[in-house]
């Protein structure tokens, strides 16, 4: 038993190959015939007039009624089943398989289905109309809204729920369609309760070596139970009014005499085989056609033979190889992939992609440095930050230079952004300063020295294989962690001026 209550998934649904048909043996037709077929009149009618007194209808009538009141329901199924009786307890019939899993969702009933994630399969019991079987996903739709008023926000979701509901209000207790998901649900608590553990629920739809007739009761009257919950069910053996009734063993020859298929299933069987064979076919014409309007390059028809392998190697041909990303820095020089500057023609238009510096304006620091992170996340792999950048590194080095507050907050007079740097050599000098330029610039603090790895380093450059991946990643950590300790110290220092500053307005 699973922790919720529910018992573990077990293999219930009918298994066929697309094309098979479900037979009575697979369905257990006697079974359900059985249920359907029965006519005591003791179930209470949610869906009659509220000015009467509640009105008791047989399974038959509650279940089918259930199906026409759910908001899900077509309006072309509800006239076919008002209409034709047959064609309405045939649908009720298959809709119950589906109601308690017998039935697997990808299983479609009608022989125009068109789509490749359902199988298709006749089932001549039920197919005694022309009606539309429709899907197992749609049925399991409309069951699954098939509410009362007063528990569509909150449907009863256990076997203990059920009963709570049944003995505070007027049954019924809840939709016959959701009494029975909850029981499918909770199979084998059901089981254990009523049965002895002996067999669970979802056993009265499978187990053949039990009498159809007996079976059939034992389900009525579980029903019966939840639903109505009245002293006496019309379903318990006439001994024991408390119980639900016996449950009859056959001999393997006795349960060979039931569900047996007749000449009329055969005859039908066959009939939608070659329905749904001509359909299919239909299909693939239809396909066919539209596959062959299609016009190749040089003027032949695609579904022509000689026409359509010479029109594909044609238009093979004629479709250009495409170029290597040619990408554009701020001052419109063009580069390609190798860094090489490109002269691009008018009547060539290879792909590109257009490379923007975001500088906006050095009003504060905050907004330079997020435009600046930002523009270097954006760039592309597999390229030096020269190639990247081009001239928007100069504009902005000589902006930063140009900006007395990130000249003064960074303690130099001089400011070198430098691309070429990797990430193996990250704190390692400019050699293209020169001794003198060195002397010239003053000790920097930590944060001036993060500032400048910053702006003059990437991690991600030359990282190819996962490995690298991985330093980069840690490299980027480590200025984080850099980052935000001196963001969160200035942060407590701004917290610490503000009470001051109101004691003074205070005295």
């Amino acid at each position: 038993m699973a922790a919720s209550g529910q018992t573990p998934r077990r293999g219930v649904a009918v298994k066929r190959a697309d094309g098979e048909p479900l037979t009575r043996v697979d369905i257990q037709y006697d079974f359900l015939r059985a249920i359907f077929d029965d006519s005591h009149e003791v179930f209470t009618d949610p869906y009659a007039s509220k000015d009467i007194l509640p009105t008791k209808v047989s399974f038959r009538d509650l279940y089918i009624k259930a199906i026409l009141h759910s908001p899900k329901a077509t309006k072309a199924l509800k006239d076919k089943m008002n209409e034709v009786s047959l064609f309405a307890e045939d649908f009720a019939i298959l809709s119950l398989l589906v109601n308690v899993g017998r039935v697997n969702t990808t299983m479609s009933f009608f022989p125009e289905m068109k789509t490749a994630i359902r199988t298709y399969h006749p089932i001549p019991s039920l197919q005694r109309t022309n009606g539309n079987m429709q899907d197992a996903p749609r049925i399991k739709h409309i069951l699954k809204t098939s509410l009362l008023e007063d528990e569509i926000k909150t449907p009863p979701a256990t076997p203990a729920d059920i009963l709570a509901r049944c003995k505070l209000g007027s049954p019924p207790s809840t939709s016959v369609t959701n009494l029975i998901f909850v029981l499918a649900h909770h199979s084998g608590p059901v089981g254990q309760s009523h049965f002895e553990g002996r067999l669970e629920f979802i056993d009265l739809f499978i187990r053949t070596e039990l009498s159809s007739a007996s079976r059939a009761q034992a389900f009525l009257w579980l029903c019966y139970y939840y639903l109505d919950k009245m002293p006496a069910n019309p379903f318990s053996d006439p001994g024991q009014l408390s119980l639900p009734p016996p449950l009859t063993s056959l001999t393997y020859d006795q349960a060979a005499l039931e569900n047996q298929e007749s000449s009329e299933d055969v005859s039908v069987t066959a009939k939608l085989i070659a329905q749904r064979h001509r359909i299919v076919e239909s299909h693939i014409a239809k396909d066919a056609g539209k596959l062959s309007a299609k016009v190749s390059v040089n003027g032949s028809v695609a579904g022509d033979e000689e026409g359509s392998v010479n029109g594909v190697l044609e238009d093979a041909k004629l479709k250009p190889k495409r170029s290597a990303p040619v990408f554009r820095s701020k001052t419109g020089a063009k580069r390609n992939a190798a860094g090489e500057k490109k002269m691009v023609t008018r009547s060539e238009k290879p792909e590109e992609q257009e490379f923007t510096s975001i500088i906006p304006g050095l009003d504060d620091d905050d907004n330079v440095i997020q435009a600046f992170l930002t523009q270097r996340s954006t760039s592309l792999p597999k390229l030096s930050a020269h190639d990247r950048f081009g001239d928007s590194l100069d504009l902005f080095s000589s902006r930063i230079k140009s900006h007395p507050t990130l000249r003064n907050s960074l303690g130099a007079d001089r400011v070198y952004i430098t691309p070429h740097r990797y990430r193996y050599s990250p704190y390692g000098q400019n050699h293209s300063q020169t001794s003198s330029e060195n002397s010239r610039i003053r000790p920097q603090s930590v944060f001036q020295r993060t500032w400048q790895i910053i702006t003059s380093t990437d991690p991600l450059v030359d990282s190819d294989d996962e490995m690298g991946d991985e330093d980069a990643r840690e490299d980027y950590i480590q200025r984080l962690k850099v980052i935000s300790r001196f963001s969160q110290h200035h942060w407590e220092d701004e917290q610490a001026s503000y009470p001051s500053a109101m004691e003074t307005r205070l005295v």
